[in-house]
């Protein structure tokens, strides 16, 4: 599933880049489209640093977001880390004394704080002295009084230009004595989107990275499958219904795992992760992908060429990861454990996997060269669909 985020640069006077203000999207159209501010705020967080790279998202810089009411009581910015947040506090949260107390234990825990779209009023004034920032809306607030704003407070506290939008507008602000600087004379918010990675996903990579290892540990696999119930269920029916085929029950994980063994563990790990991306519009697509990974892995097995069958396997089902995820293979594949030679085929870089995979494509396609239309094709072919459909019956 895609996630969004935008950000929208903030400038100092000398115009280089102190922040980034990340805002709440639903879809590639730059707009806020209407939501609770505590779930527009949750979903920002959550995307920011949980699917993106914060690190890259910002460029090193602070991310700048907003907070409403219920998030600063529920002192939620303490949760993220405070070298690189600006807490920004929404212009309608009521100075309660939960929120003050929250916004001084956030100060005391190093936390910088920003009042979002200010406008003085006396309830604000200890508000005001909890600031390091104050955003002041360019085109809604008069120039004079943000000149009586920022000569009144301008000794203890950053100000912030919202909104300008001209050259003109960018120097007035400056000789107002603004220290910062935002809006679309810079730049207007950019969407950014990425794939959202759930639970279940996450886990199967654990598993796939522990797998990697050198010497990987039992134990420790079995102990990550175990944490999710689904996984768990998936591993135990697969177990019995493929692997076992009547013969003694498999009832928990550690016996699952020590039967069927690494390799296999590492196919069926790299399968259900697959099957973990399925939707109903690219459950055909992933069944053909299985197809034509098994059917790779059985070329491989029966000819001479140096391709490992397990990375003719693996390079099959994941070949076409940026057609099913709408994203560019590079980025998918930049934290999966797969070999170099399958990065290097995925990415369409010239080697025996991406020969082997071009020709099995070619042969779907029905445009396979004269040399590969050897009757034994057609037999990897129907024995890759009846894997594949042994699959489906074990899940279902």
């Amino acid at each position: 599933m895609k996630v969004y985020v935008a950000r929208q640069p903030i400038f100092d006077q000398q115009l280089r880049v102190c922040g980034y203000e990340l805002l709440y999207r639903r879809s590639e159209n730059n707009v806020f489209e209407n939501v609770d501010d505590s779930l527009a705020t949750a979903d920002v967080i959550h995307n920011a640093y949980l699917v993106f790279n914060f690190r890259e998202l910002t460029e090193g810089t602070r991310a700048f977001i907003n907070f409403p009411q219920t998030l600063i009581e529920g002192e939620v910015p303490s949760l993220l880390p405070r070298q690189s947040l600006v807490v920004e506090v929404l212009e309608h949260v009521e100075p309660t004394e939960k929120v003050l107390e929250s916004l001084r234990s956030l100060r005391r825990q190093g936390y910088t704080i920003a009042l979002d779209d200010f406008v003085f009023e006396e309830k604000y004034r200890p508000l005001i002295g909890l600031a390091d920032i104050i955003k002041i809306d360019y085109q809604a607030t008069p120039v004079e009084q943000q000149q009586k704003l920022i000569d009144a407070l301008g000794h203890r506290v950053e100000f912030l230009a919202e909104k300008i939008e001209t050259p003109a507008e960018y120097e007035i602000a400056k000789r107002l004595g603004y220290k910062m600087f935002q809006g679309y004379f810079f730049s207007r918010p950019i969407v950014i989107h990425g794939a959202e990675v759930h639970p279940l996903r996450h886990t199967l990579i654990e598993v796939l990275k522990e797998l990697d290892r050198p010497e990987p540990s039992f134990r420790r696999i079995s102990a990550q499958i175990e944490r999710s119930v689904d996984l768990s269920y998936k591993m135990l029916r697969s177990v019995n219904t493929v692997y076992q085929k009547g013969r003694r029950t498999i009832q928990s994980i550690e016996q699952a795992v020590a039967r069927i063994g690494l390799d296999e563990l590492k196919r069926w790990s790299y399968l259900m992760l697959l099957r973990e991306m399925q939707t109903s519009e690219s459950k055909e697509l992933i069944k053909q992908s299985v197809i034509r990974g098994k059917m790779m892995e059985l070329i491989a097995e029966d000819t001479s060429s140096d391709v490992s069958p397990f990375d003719a396997f693996i390079t099959g089902i994941f070949s076409s990861l940026d057609v099913i995820l709408d994203e560019a293979m590079q980025t998918l594949i930049a934290e999966l454990p797969v070999a170099p030679p399958v990065k290097s085929a995925l990415l369409g870089e010239p080697n025996g996997l991406r020969m082997l995979l071009e020709d099995v494509i070619a042969y779907e396609r029905l445009t396979i060269p004269i040399h590969n239309t050897d009757s034994d094709w057609a037999q990897y072919y129907v024995e890759a669909i009846r894997w594949s459909r042994s699959l489906d019956e074990s899940s279902e």
